[in-house]
């Protein structure tokens, strides 16, 4: 029998850090706090973490049959075969697929959540067997799916462009600013980092993830340039190690300043307010991004940022952070001098930064999350009750 609710993939809540990781926990706090979340179930493979499970209330968790291996394999199994997944999710009304393979269902409208296409037009960024599992599943998906969801309109036009999709099944709703993402006074910022880290004077920051698209070595090479320069501090590089990441990891073994690169593996969202408002400067290089989660943060709390000429985080941040080429090592280094030697310039460019951030608060985005599912409920034929309404602005 079909259910009237929805159900959410929380399989990304897995993983400890990560953007994904991390958008996925802000769905869940928002459908299980806020007054106005339409009724939600949580969908996760057999061997979801312990630690995460932990954090669900144990009514709203669906468990799924299946271990993640074994369910990445039916699904590719499924696709081959055309199976729909209905009765195996559950027979929900509107299922949200926040990392975009669907699956595709015969009668539950698909919310597909696509937040690049890098493992379709970059698979050389990605793990052999990550391609193989999305370029099987998502371009399906894209075509069943009633909803696309993107973060950005880059993503959005990129998902017209090159998928084919129907720009009316599209909608772009940003990610927001996590609950408690608040900046600290200066003195407060430093004495954390100073007491948490070790960390005293100036610093160039980065987070995250250590992964091709990030852009790391080229940032090594930029640091390197400041520190001839005369730059005191070190390179902090926030985030866990991603995928393809030994010959970054090598070039920051073998830089003549490795001993000014520190790695933080363990920061949590007070740690990151702190390293923000504490730095000299905050670089975000990357080579393509569907949104720039690490720019926003930098913004709202008032850092100074340098990011690389990418749509997204044109679209994100201009006219909040210094704008140079990707693949430019100088420009970016000579941005990062100009930054650490001029005080003002700093203060210009990090001042437009949390009026601007603003505009990502937290209610704000739940409440178009939840006018999506409602919309997706109502065209299901189901009546969408709520808790009250959240007074949240659309």
């Amino acid at each position: 029998m079909r259910s009237s609710d929805i159900v959410i993939d929380v399989l990304p809540a897995l993983v400890p850090g990560g953007g994904i990781g991390r958008y996925v926990r802000d769905l869940v706090t928002a459908l299980t706090t806020l007054a106005g979340a339409p009724p939600a179930r949580f969908a996760h493979p057999r061997d979801f973490r312990a630690a995460a499970r932990s954090r669900l209330e144990r009514s709203r968790l669906f468990e799924l049959p299946a271990s993640w291996w074994q369910l990445r394999l039916l699904l590719v199994a499924g696709r081959v075969v055309g199976r729909r997944w209905d009765r195996f999710y559950g027979e929900p009304a509107v299922f949200h697929s926040p990392l975009g393979y669907g699956p595709c269902f015969a009668r539950t409208r698909l919310i597909n959540h696509v937040h690049d296409l890098t493992t379709l037009e970059h698979p050389e960024w990605h793990p052999r067997r990550t391609n193989l599992f999305t370029q099987a599943l998502m371009p399906a998906a894209l075509r069943s799916a009633s909803v696309v969801l993107t973060h950005s309109e880059f993503v959005r036009r990129r998902v017209i462009e090159v998928m084919g999709v129907d720009p009316a099944r599209t909608v772009t709703i940003p990610p927001p600013l996590s609950r408690g993402f608040e900046a600290l006074p200066p003195g407060e910022a430093r004495a954390h980092v100073a007491r948490r880290f070790g960390l005293e004077g100036d610093f160039v920051l980065h987070v995250g993830t250590i992964e091709p698209r990030k852009n790391h070595v080229r940032l090594v090479g930029a640091f390197e340039r400041l520190r001839r320069a005369g730059f005191p501090g070190p390179l902090v590089l926030v985030g866990q190690t991603g995928w393809l990441a030994r010959p970054i990891l090598r070039r920051i073994e073998r830089s003549p300043e490795a001993g000014s690169i520190r790695r933080v593996l363990d920061a949590d969202d007070r740690d990151l307010v702190a390293l923000y408002g504490a730095c000299t400067a905050c670089a975000f290089p990357s080579l393509e991004e569907g949104f720039g989660m690490p720019l926003l943060e930098s913004m709202a709390c008032g850092a100074a940022c340098v990011t690389s000429q990418h749509p997204a985080l044109l679209e994100l941040g201009e006219g909040c952070s210094v704008v140079v080429p990707a693949g430019e090592e100088e420009e970016l280094a000579e941005a990062l001098i100009a930054l650490w030697k001029d005080p003002g310039l700093r203060a210009r460019v990090a001042a437009p930064g949390p009026a601007r951030a603003a505009g990502y608060a937290f209610d704000r985005w739940a409440a178009r999350i939840f006018a999506l599912y409602r919309r997706e409920l109502e065209a299901a034929g189901v009546a969408a009750p709520a808790r009250g309404e959240s007074g949240a602005d659309t």
